[in-house]
């Protein structure tokens, strides 16, 4: 009876097929591993046979559709023998390999491989053990060469992929030639514009959308250029994500860059992005589509989170460039609309009266900061066009010193998190190793691997950047010449617009004021980009700041004129009213109220006048008679 059973089940016959494999010959295609299945089947007695078969999928991978579906029939126990061509075609990852053995054992399933003479019902085989471990072996020896060369190419700049950042297209007369597409690259060089005049970029996507502007998959599909993907639905969405991916793409200032994603597991084939010490950086090595110093502008500004005013208008330019001196926190910009007009027009500590943290308000108006910077910017700029050999010096003087602090500074913090960062490397497999031997449950396995990633991810950007300051920092000349080269661009320097704002300060720390109302005073310290804080000499007086004197002067006399003439025309009048009084007064025309307003004036007067003689009186020294 259970003979008859037996011969009613599925013989299910499995077929898988590869990239790789397809490379080998027609002896590894489906339509060969079918026949040679089929005739198997048909000398050995097995009928009721039915194909499972996967076309172009890894053996690493064991979520196959056709592996999938015949496993369902096992467990469902509608199979009563698994043929396939060799182990390999299974599958080539020992320990899955060994769990679906496993599955058909439990299932009470036969299992052959034609081709290794594996048949489990003449019992344990040895050697198919031995031959999982090959095919696996097979496997990771392919990765291994193919990662080996992927590295060579990059070593000698050369691409491993045919994708290109939106803004260039490969030369139709030459596939390894990189060049500029124009109609790209306006966009781009606009959007790294925009970034510059204070827009963020959740502002710059919402009016590259309001314009239908296309998006880089679009913009491919419509000039003919392979699309990496379809899977959108409006041709004009531009995101926050992919507006901040261009302007972090370091090819656009002419740098090649390779290596930027790795598979370090060749079974579950995720990648993950490099770190930048992993990657090939080949400078000037594609054309340019903006220059250096509008990169690192943007790199620095793309950070600032801008929020408009609750209730209309952008966000102001100075947000995000204002620190508190005492807690480091970015200052807020506070103001009131009231008649569409601006009051308290100010910023203040972010950190003053909030619940988690504490700090002094750190009041100062928005336009004596503005003020402030713009003079700044006129002083130093007149001095470097003047007197270009002695700021070169000043400045090399003024940072030597604050270099050699902040590098040691920053290689003591450096050290502290690599420190760290192994200390968690040790926590990781000390968690893996409780997790195996069943002394942590898989949630707080879990969980806890999830804070160890996030912390230690947090601790490598936070490597990188100290490291990357310590370079800029070693880099003193050219950075000197670049902030002379953003001095030479400009011609008027009459207003504080956001793109000067952003080109030529980096950070203003402001710390907290003494006193009250008009004697109060604070310290404002201005990092200007590539040089950081400097001053010229207090005795230097630039002819702006002449004729800004000029004007106050000029300006403060208009005023005092304009006040003495006020005062004429009041007194004149108050002369002319007493006079018409006087004259009423004598003609007996003044109404009773008036006549009782006089006396009580009159009677204030002689108190008055009463009270300073009694004054006089004490003073006067006192009258000796002899």
């Amino acid at each position: 009876m259970n003979k008859l059973r037996n011969t009613n089940k599925i013989t299910a016959l499995y077929e898988r097929l590869s990239k790789d494999d397809e490379l080998k010959g027609d002896s590894h295609s489906i339509v060969h591993q079918k026949k040679m299945l089929e005739d198997y089947a048909a000398r050995n007695g097995f009928t009721n046979i039915r194909h499972f078969t996967d076309d172009g999928i890894t053996g690493t991978v064991f979520s196959r559709p056709g592996l999938n579906e015949m496993i369902e029939e096992v467990k469902a126990g509608n199979v009563g023998t698994v043929i396939i061509k060799d182990q390999s075609r299974i599958g080539r990852d020992v320990l899955e390999v060994g769990l679906l053995k496993r599955t058909f054992e439990d299932h009470n399933v036969r299992f052959i491989a034609a081709d290794d003479g594996l048949d489990t019902a003449k019992g344990f085989d040895i050697m198919s053990i031995i031959r999982d471990v090959l095919n696996e072996f097979y496997v990771a020896d392919t990765s291994r060469k193919i990662k080996s060369v992927f590295k060579n190419r990059m070593e000698n700049g050369e691409r491993c992929s045919g994708s290109l950042p939106y803004g260039y297209l490969h030369d139709k007369d030459n596939k390894g030639k990189v060049i500029i597409d124009e109609d790209a690259a306006i966009i781009v060089r606009r959007i790294f514009n925009m970034i510059i005049e204070g827009k963020g970029v959740n502002e710059i996507g919402r009016i590259l959308r309001a314009e239908e502007v296309p998006i880089p998959s679009e913009h491919w599909k419509r000039i003919g250029a392979p699309v990496r993907s379809t899977r959108y639905t409006d041709p004009y969405a531009w995101s926050s994500t992919t507006v901040g991916y261009i302007l972090s793409k370091q090819e656009y200032i002419g740098n090649l860059v390779l290596g930027k994603t790795v598979c370090d597991n060749y079974k579950k084939k995720i990648n993950r992005k490099t770190t930048p010490e992993e990657r090939h950086v080949f400078e000037g090595a594609i054309p340019a589509i903006i220059d250096e110093d509008t990169w690192n502008n943007a790199q620095r500004l793309k950070k600032t989170v801008r929020r408009p005013p609750k209730k209309e208008g952008e966000p102001h330019h100075l947000t995000g460039v204002l620190y508190c001196a005492d807690c480091n926190r970015k200052m807020t910009h506070r103001n009131s609309l009231v008649q569409k007009r601006w009051i308290d027009d100010a910023f203040t500590c972010s950190s003053y009266r909030q619940l988690t943290r504490d700090c002094t308000m750190h009041y100062i108006p928005t336009k004596n900061i503005e003020n402030l910077i713009l003079t700044a910017i006129q002083r130093v700029c007149w001095y470097v066009r003047e007197h270009e050999s002695d700021f070169i010096q000043k400045v090399h003087e003024a940072t030597a010193i604050q270099k050699k602090e902040g590098i040691k500074e920053y290689r003591n913090r450096i050290k502290q998190a690599q420190k760290r960062f192994d200390e968690l490397d040790g926590l990781v497999k000390k968690l893996y190793e409780s997790n195996v031997s069943g002394k942590l449950s898989d949630r707080h396995f879990n969980r806890l691997l999830v804070e160890y990633d996030i912390e230690q991810t947090e601790l490598d950007t936070s490597i990188n950047e100290m490291q990357y300051l310590i370079n800029e920092w070693s880099e003193g000349k050219e950075k000197t010449d670049n902030f002379i080269e953003t001095v030479k661009r400009y011609t008027d320097f009459t207003e504080l617009t956001t793109t000067m704002l952003n080109e030529f300060v980096e950070k203003v720390i402001v710390h907290e004021g003494s006193s009250r109302g008009i004697n109060r005073q604070m310290k404002v310290d201005i990092y200007m980009n590539f040089i950081g804080t400097f001053e010229i000499p207090a005795e230097i007086i630039t002819p702006m700041e002449m004729e800004s004197q000029r004007k106050l002067m000029k300006e403060k006399a208009a005023k005092e004129k304009k006040s003495q003439e006020l005062y004429l025309v009041r007194y004149e009048k108050r002369k002319q009213d007493q006079r018409d009084f006087t004259v009423r007064m004598k003609a007996g025309e003044l109404t009773p109220e008036e006549l009782e307003a006089h006396e009580k004036r009159k009677a204030r007067n002689r108190a008055n006048q009463k009270i300073w003689r009694d004054k006089k009186k004490v003073q006067l020294p006192a009258v000796v008679n002899l």
